[in-house]
């Protein structure tokens, strides 16, 4: 591996793997150890795995686990990463912090991503508890914030794919 943390095309989920721990190993990727997570809670699942909040010393991160560890799934770990790399200083973007592995009976590695745990939960369940009490302006504000996020992964010519309230 060179010196940036960008993959070389690599079709064999074990090299992918292998990359993973050597950006760990150089220290481009924070490694954070499983067992430090605790108060560990499914909040949600999408296409490829779920997600679970989790409390890490005085704070909460989300864990973003995979159904699937395949060559595929390898790839969209690595692509996820990437983009949140790339991404890492805008305000509006769940920031990407890290990852971590989870002891498995076969001795395998299966990585999780690490990210930032938004306080209010999801954006569909924050406008269930607040929609009557926001106003107008709040509510346009909240789309300008969605807009500017959105523009801004174009910007660095990333589209998301899975834009949902959840």
């Amino acid at each position: 591996m060179s010196n940036k943390i960008e993959p070389e095309v690599i079709d064999n989920s074990n090299e992918m793997i292998n990359w993973i721990d050597e950006a760990i190993t150089k220290n481009y990727l924070k490694y954070y150890e499983y067992n430090h997570f605790y108060n560990i809670q499914e909040i949600g699942f999408g296409r490829f795995g779920k997600v679970y909040r989790a409390n890490y010393r005085n704070s909460c991160k989300v864990l973003k686990n995979f159904f699937n560890f395949d060559n595929v799934t390898v790839k969209e770990i690595v692509n996820e990463l990437k983009l949140h790399r790339q991404m890492k200083s805008y305000e509006n973007i769940i920031h990407f912090c890290g990852v971590t592995t989870k002891n498995r009976n076969d001795n395998s590695k299966k990585y999780q991503l690490v990210m930032e745990y938004a306080d209010d939960g999801t954006l569909r369940n924050y406008l269930k508890e607040h929609f009557d009490k926001l106003t107008w302006n709040d509510k346009l504000n909240l789309a300008l914030q969605l807009a500017r996020a959105v523009l801004c992964l174009h910007d660095e010519g990333i589209t998301h794919r899975d834009l949902v309230i959840n």
